[in-house]
């Protein structure tokens, strides 16, 4: 009765929520469309300011009872009408709704825009109280509920009256049966499942329960058998102790059969146990009693201080020791051997017994002398090969520079050998052979009036010869100096590195360009330079000029070994993101095939017949000693091959 009561105040509790809301919801609406209507009347009042027909509209809401208040107003919040109590004006003026609905419990606010000729010139606030709608139909909600409830208890106490007996009768005939349990003590007896319910899962557990009494002399008999297999499991914990013997038994013919002295300890350092291989180092018979032997006495005085002072203490704490010590044989020479020390503890943490395993080190000694010596031999001979591999080198790098010195003498000696010098002493001794007639000679004779004009321009031709032949013998001293620069860097490998400068990248780019001009000439080679604006490096600068003379000279063997009109190289220098330059040489020659992609910078590695493969190797770890990279890409054979230089930027000094 009490549930059926308390689901029907729920259910009309709902109800009675959704009815109040439904109501609200619908008077809002209607109250919309009174303030839509009404608004729209008041047009023609706000734009004229009209109070008294204002008043006259507002009035007319009087005759809805729930319009508790109406406010009429311009834009400037002047009241132009009203009607209501003084609280009810407040609550409006304080809502300072603009437009659209509030709704606070049971009061519904509306803020409606008066509008004239599309323009909004006043607000019109109408305010809406539904307490006494309310009221009434809590009041009339109330009264059916009432009614409702008591027909529902009514009808719930017949109900409950009738099935009754359907809950009890199974519950006095449980009770029934255990009476007839506890009085004959049968436990065979079970009682009789009527229906589904509670009741009969009650009926379940109490037949578990006689099913579990009437399980007890089960278990009573399955004790015996429980007994007997304790008695099995006893004889095999004997068996396991067997085999643990025989175990032991095992490992004791392993410790007499290593060749390492074992020994074995009791706190007082008397010896228990000495194997086979310790008795033989110390001379010992077999079956002599070492019971009286102390073990530090086996050691000699250095050796007995290492333990005393680290190995017992080490291995106390840690639970084992392991050093460099040596043991006194039977000829009381010393034997250098490793030795663990091992503490044994009982369950409380008390030292038991101590042992000790002893390897003779002695070939160990001599293998790692040995190895000494070995070791020393290959160092000597890595010097040597690295400075084969500075001397190659130098070689290679001279070499570089010596084809550009070739080049600029051959054009010295070629240009000397078409001078004009002759020419000038045949026109010194034309003068001569007219020395006492010279005006007339210049004057009347026909080759004498042309003698002057072709002395001018035999020294224009002078003049210009002489700056060429200056300007190669600057650039033949420039090599020079460079190839000086480049046994002096190399010497420096195995000495200090070089003097690093700031220094700006296109510089050294175009001297390396310069040094090698004439060979461009020769073969037809278009130099391409695009160089970006960039900031200064830091490098040592004849390692710079080494590796791009060598990148340009490849560049130039690899396009001497194609057959195409547009032979070109280019050259870039650009920035990059992580305060690097890159500078990048890259031509349209025969190309580098995928495999030898990544074996170019290998020491001795190379392609053409003549070549020693030192080149790039030797300008990859100049790269690298000063804080860049030297890398490569090509696209495979015939499409030309890009070489990376990256170096890194000078990083600016504040001034002082």
């Amino acid at each position: 009765m009490s549930i059926a009561a308390v689901v029907l105040l729920l259910a009309f509790a709902a109800l009675f929520c959704f009815q109040g809301y439904t109501l609200r919801q619908h008077f809002a609406h209607e109250l919309a469309v009174v303030g839509e209507i009404t608004a729209h009347n008041c047009a023609a009042a706000v734009m004229f300011k009209d109070e008294e027909a204002a008043a006259q509209i507002l009035g007319g809401l009087k005759t809805m009872p729930q319009i508790v208040s109406a406010r009429l107003e311009l834009m400037n919040q002047q009241r132009l009408a009203y009607f209501g109590n003084a609280r009810d004006e407040l609550q409006i003026k304080g809502a300072r709704l603009k437009s659209g609905f509030r709704i606070d419990s049971t009061r519904i606010l509306l803020a409606q825009p008066v509008m004239v000729d599309g323009k909004r010139q006043g607000t019109l606030y109408l305010l809406a109280d539904l307490g006494a709608l309310t009221s009434q139909l809590l009041r009339l909600y109330g009264g059916i509920f009432a009614l409702v409830l008591a027909a529902s208890l009514l009808l719930a106490f017949l109900l409950s009256s009738q099935f009754l007996r359907f809950i009890t009768d199974p519950i006095l005939r449980l009770a029934g049966t255990a009476r007839t349990i506890a009085d004959h003590k049968d436990y065979s007896v079970r009682a009789s499942k009527v229906c589904g319910d509670e009741v009969g899962v009650l009926t379940d557990a109490f037949n578990q329960m006689l099913t579990q009494i009437q399980s007890q002399d089960s278990a009573l008999q399955g004790a015996q058998r429980e007994l007997q297999q304790q008695v099995s499991a006893l004889q095999r914990e004997v068996r396991e102790r067997e085999r643990a013997e025989a175990a032991h038994a095992r490992l004791t013919a392993i410790l007499e059969a290593t060749p390492d002295i074992v020994i074995s300890a009791d706190p007082n350092d008397n010896a228990f146990y000495l194997n086979h291989a310790g008795r033989q180092v110390l001379g010992l018979a077999q079956d002599k009693d070492i019971s009286r032997l102390k073990t530090l006495d086996l050691q000699p005085d250095w050796a007995r201080e290492i333990i005393s002072r680290e190995g017992l203490p080490g291995a106390l704490q840690n639970g084992s020791w392991a050093g460099e010590t040596a043991i006194l044989n039977g000829k009381g020479q010393e034997v250098h051997v490793s030795q663990v020390l091992i503490a044994h503890k009982n369950s409380e943490g008390g030292l038991e017994y101590l042992s000790t395993v002893m390897r003779d080190m002695s070939d160990h000694r001599q293998a790692e002398e040995a190895l000494r010596v070995s070791q020393q031999k290959l160092i000597e001979t890595s010097r040597l090969a690295g400075m084969a591999e500075v001397a190659t080198g130098v070689l290679h790098n001279v070499g570089n520079v010596l084809n550009s010195v070739n080049v600029s003498a051959s054009l010295v000696v070629e240009k000397l050998r078409r001078s004009k010098a002759p020419k000038l002493a045949q026109a010194a001794a034309l003068l001569t052979a007219h020395n006492g007639q010279l005006g007339e000679y210049l004057t009347n004779d026909v080759n004498g009036q042309k003698l002057p004009g072709y002395l001018a321009k035999l020294g224009e031709f002078f003049v210009a010869e002489n700056a060429d032949l200056l300007q190669e013998v600057d650039q033949l001293g420039r090599n020079i100096e460079h190839i000086k620069e480049v046994v002096a860097m190399q010497q420096s490998y195995a000495k200090v590195s070089g003097v690093f400068e700031d220094l700006p990248a296109h510089l050294l780019v175009d001297d390396a360009i310069a040094m090698n001009t004439g060979a461009f000439d020769r073969h037809g080679i278009v130099v391409d330079r695009q160089f970006s604006s960039v900031p200064l490096i830091r490098v040592d600068r004849h390692k710079v000029l080494q590796i791009l003379i060598n990148l340009i000279r490849n560049a130039k063997y690899a396009l001497d070994e194609v057959k195409r009109i547009d032979k070109r190289i280019t050259i870039s220098i650009f920035p990059d993101d992580e305060g690097n330059v890159h500078i990048v040489v890259a031509d349209n020659g025969i190309g580098i095939l995928p495999e030898n992609l990544t074996r170019v910078f290998a020491h001795g590695f190379t392609t053409r017949e003549e070549g020693h493969g030192f080149g790039l190797h030797s300008g990859a770890l100049a790269a690298h000693a000063m804080g860049g990279s030297l890398t490569v890409a090509s696209l495979g054979p015939n499409r030309g091959a890009t070489f990376t230089l990256e170096l890194p930027i000078a990083i600016a000094t504040p001034n002082t």
